[in-house]
């Protein structure tokens, strides 16, 4: 078993090492490596459909891989068992055992001798299933179906965090996207005081640039003490108001300001800060 552990630390360092960036390059790196690892000479991954039960040659190595890729056929065969189960399967006799179907060998001349075959599940989702075929030792053994387990498990937490990420990035640029388009000014200060939005209509009411943005909300006391204050209340004491006026000093000149505050809240529905939406409503 020391041999498996060895193995599956240097997997995770070259993992480190090579730093793959995005779900395509994880499974890449899966099949590449977990084939050496596992000493066979040809690995996939399979994209599922659950819905429609179909999988899809989305990476493939071996001797006919790159034939493979994009091919599908719904649940069968051993990967099939293997998605529809969502437990590891082991196969060492594909000629006789009924769990295999030789459709894939038919179509490409491809033997299949040997297959073990694993879900990546991340997150309680079903990712897609890895497949390693003919161990170079002539069966594949426990031993190799626990290591063949870890890393594919290893590599879907990988997928699955670079999912979260981007997700959580489209919904800050959309969020950022709205703010910046906001009929009237904006500023959002996080939990420890400091400015994360400042949007451009915003820097038009106030007559000033980005300079605020990055720094501490108390910074804008100069603008508006109002605003500052209806911030500093929502980060301290969760305390918001609505439909309130102020007046501020522009440049020397008086602005009647309408304002109302509101809770930040990010994606898990904590609070992550405070912010003003406000308007010039000095000729209303």
């Amino acid at each position: 078993m020391n041999d498996y552990v060895d193995l599956i630390i240097k997997f995770s360092e070259d993992l480190a090492a090579e730093a793959p960036t995005g779900e395509g390059a994880l499974w890449d790196y899966l099949v590449r490596k977990g084939a050496g690892m596992l000493n066979c000479p040809a690995a996939s991954f399979f994209e599922v459909n659950e819905v429609k039960r179909r999988l899809t040659f989305s990476r493939s190595t071996g001797p006919v891989g790159k034939d493979l890729v994009d091919i599908s056929f719904g649940y069968e065969g051993v990967v099939g068992v293997c998605a529809e189960t969502k437990k590891p399967v082991l196969v060492n006799d594909a000629e006789t055992n009924p769990l295999f179907t030789g459709k894939v060998d038919r179509g490409s001349g491809f033997k299949t001798k040997s297959v073990l075959a694993v879900p990546a599940i991340a997150g309680g989702e079903l990712l897609g299933v890895a497949e390693f075929i003919n161990s170079s030792s002539g069966a594949f053994t426990e031993g190799d179906l626990k290591a063949a387990s870890i890393i594919v498990a290893f590599v879907a937490r990988e997928v699955y965090i670079a999912e979260l990420k981007s997700t959580i990035k489209q919904l800050n640029l959309r969020g950022e996207s709205t703010i910046n388009n906001l009929s009237g000014g904006f500023i959002g200060a996080d939990l420890e005081g400091k400015v994360i939005f400042f949007n451009p209509k915003a820097s038009e009411i106030f007559e000033v640039g980005g300079e605020y943005l990055n720094k501490p909300v108390v910074e804008l006391f100069q603008l508006c003490p109002e605003v500052v204050g209806a911030i500093g209340d929502v980060i301290k004491q969760g305390k918001t108001v609505r439909r309130q006026e102020c007046t501020c000093v522009i440049n020397g000149r008086k602005k009647v300001i309408g304002y109302s505050s509101i809770n930040m809240k990010g994606v898990d529905g904590k609070l992550i800060g405070g912010g003003v939406v406000f308007q010039d409503i000095t000729d209303l």
